[in-house]
């Protein structure tokens, strides 16, 4: 640990334990090393949808319009 860093505590069970040490084991990481790059990944996929959201709806209200896969390929006559 760092002199910085602050300790959090997490109850979870026998197995949920296993899984997440076998986990790090698995990626030759600390206990604590999993548990914190998963739960801030985790907030950071959460930040990016939302952001992507936040985008897509400032595009829309723009009034521009957005494509799926099948209507570009059928445009590109792909389809």
């Amino acid at each position: 640990m760092h002199g910085d860093d602050t300790v959090i505590s997490v109850h979870v069970s026998e197995d949920q334990r296993k899984m997440i040490t076998d986990y790090a084991s698995a990626r030759g990481l600390t206990l604590s090393e999993a548990v914190r790059i998963a739960i801030l990944e985790k907030i950071e996929d959460e930040h990016d949808v939302a952001s992507a959201e936040k985008s897509l709806a400032k595009w829309e209200k723009g009034g521009r319009k957005t494509y799926t896969h099948e209507e570009v390929g059928r445009e590109l006559g792909f389809i």
